[in-house]
């Protein structure tokens, strides 16, 4: 059975930046990813997606073609598809609803809504979501704590 990972790091609490890397291990020779602009619950259009920058798609150490199909959509080249599928990019997380994303020195959380590409024809796989550099920074005064599907990190000082 296919298994789709994520790996969520911190790649900058001053600028406000979680890094995500997206594992596909059989993607489609087209594979369409895309993130949503609505979570159930919220009375707004949240666009989660323009908070996405550096989307750059790999299969090893090849780069891969990757088209933007519409404002929360892209499109990766696979080739035939045989070869795993890694894609990583960062997201910009300030904002202190539950129904998005926030980071900085102090805290950090997020939903998965907006860090998490959804794998378009594999949303039946099995998804893990890879949280050790939080749990590695328990030494530093990291608190971890997660709430049905979000993730809460507060950094105390």
């Amino acid at each position: 059975m296919t298994t789709i990972s994520y790996r969520i790091d911190v790649a900058d609490v001053h600028a406000h930046q979680y890094r995500v890397t997206l594992t596909v291990p059989r993607p489609a020779a087209r594979q369409r990813l895309s993130l949503p602009a609505w979570i159930p619950g919220s009375y707004l259009v949240r666009e989660f997606a323009r908070h996405l920058s550096r989307l750059q798609a790999h299969d090893g150490p090849r780069p891969l073609p990757l088209t933007q199909i519409d404002k929360a959509t892209w499109e990766v080249d696979c080739g035939d598809g045989m070869a795993e599928l890694t894609v990583s990019y960062q997201v910009y997380a300030f904002d202190t609803s539950v129904r998005s994303a926030f980071l900085d020195a102090r805290r950090g959380f997020f939903n998965g809504t907006s860090l998490c590409l959804r794998v378009h024809g594999q949303e039946m796989a099995a998804h893990v979501h890879d949280y050790d550099r939080f749990t590695r920074m328990m030494k530093y005064g990291a608190f971890v704590c997660l709430v049905v599907g979000l993730i809460v990190l507060l950094i105390l000082k």
